[in-house]
């Protein structure tokens, strides 16, 4: 039985709804997939879903004709195809990946569409809401110690040998600072090392007995200190 044109607007207008609110989400956190892109993804998914459900009633069939359809067909490639936009939302700076919860997200999204498509709308707007949740509520919650944490970059210039990473860990713990990662140059000529060494500290109230405790470090001739982005 096709389904009416009312419910048809209904169920596409509940996935670009719920799509949207995700999408809002993502927005107001500067993502480079926002309110439109998850949008048109919930719509597109729903336009599928409905598609797969309903395009045998208009292809004119005869009522004594032999048709068997397979709707999870389409479903199953949305599933797959929304990867593609998903890879696109993901983005590498150095060590850091960024974007893997806005391709969630797009996955996600495309899920809720199908739902609203089938009809389903209590487990699509069900679905919308944990993810909300997820994307709202847990971020504050794992955000908020983050926040305290302060991270530092800092070259080091010295006369003679460069320090070992286990002699800088021992040396820095004492001010509360945590070895993320070192860089290492020598000069052989000059008989000078540099290292460039990644920290991290609790907060600010360590800096300070950080930077007194680089300074005491045996031969520094040069130290440099910048925040490094979190």
């Amino acid at each position: 039985m096709p389904l009416s044109h009312t419910e048809v607007l209904l169920r596409i207008g509940m996935a670009v709804l719920l799509g949207g609110v995700i999408g809002y989400e993502r927005e107001l956190n500067e993502q480079a997939a926002g309110l439109r892109t998850h949008m048109l993804v919930a719509l597109a998914a729903a336009t599928f879903m409905i598609v797969s459900l309903q395009f045998v009633f208009f292809q004119g069939y005869n009522n004594d004709s032999l048709l068997r359809v397979d709707p999870s067909r389409i479903a199953s490639n949305v599933v797959v195809g929304i990867g593609f936009l998903g890879g696109g939302a993901i983005m590498r700076h150095g060590l850091h990946v960024k974007g893997l919860t806005t391709a969630a997200s797009l996955w996600l999204v495309a899920s809720v569409g199908m739902a609203a498509g089938s009809g389903m709308f209590v487990l699509s707007i069900a679905v919308a809401v944990l993810s909300l949740v997820a994307l709202a509520v847990l971020r504050k919650l794992v955000e908020a110690p983050q926040k305290r944490v302060l991270r530092l970059r800092v070259r080091l210039e010295r006369e003679g040998d460069i320090y070992g990473r286990r002699f800088l860990e021992t040396q820095l713990a004492t001010a509360g600072a945590t070895v993320t990662n070192i860089d290492y140059g020598r000069d052989l000529e000059a008989n000078r090392s540099t290292m460039t060494v990644q920290l991290r500290i609790p907060d600010e109230a360590h800096e300070a007995p950080l930077l007194k405790c680089l300074g005491e470090l045996p031969g520094i001739v040069r130290l440099e200190t910048h925040r490094a982005e979190s």
